[in-house]
């Protein structure tokens, strides 16, 4: 799978902002910037685009929970690509790219290739928290490295 897009429709502090990482190249990339930018905030979004926004979450201080909405477009090796929005909800959170009919969750499956929230997070997605969590644990025995 490969991510193409990321849509803050509303989420966080974003409205309306995109990152686009369908540029030809090896599928690495790597977001910075200045503290509080918006890092980390794009990197829950990522997760939540793709395993659902969590009830209790701190991504709706500017907008309301009910309007919270991300979207995204993925492409699997084979070419084929699925453009879609997740709303905050307890169920029926995914929808088309225009927001209006509703996708069985099972429509993401075959773009994960079998990969779950966890192992996502840790071959994907790590960000400063990890990074400590992580160290802390080398440190003191503890965890899957430890």
């Amino acid at each position: 799978m490969k991510i193409l897009s990321l849509k803050f429709i509303a989420y966080g502090p974003f409205t309306e902002t995109s990152l686009d990482f369908s540029a030809a190249g090896t599928g690495f990339h790597m977001v910075y910037g200045p503290n509080e930018a918006g890092k980390s905030t794009a990197l829950k979004g990522l997760r939540h685009l793709l395993f659902g926004i969590p009830i209790r979450t701190t991504a709706g201080f500017l907008h309301p929970h009910p309007t919270l909405r991300i979207g995204g477009r993925l492409v699997k090796s084979d070419g084929t690509s699925i453009e879609f929005i997740r709303r905050k909800g307890r169920s029926k959170t995914l929808r088309d790219a225009d927001d209006k009919r509703l996708l069985d969750d099972t429509v993401l499956v075959p773009f994960l290739g079998g990969l779950g929230k966890d192992a996502f997070e840790q071959m994907f997605a790590i960000g400063h928290e990890e990074l400590v969590k992580g160290g802390e644990e080398i440190i003191s025995g503890a965890g899957q490295v430890g």
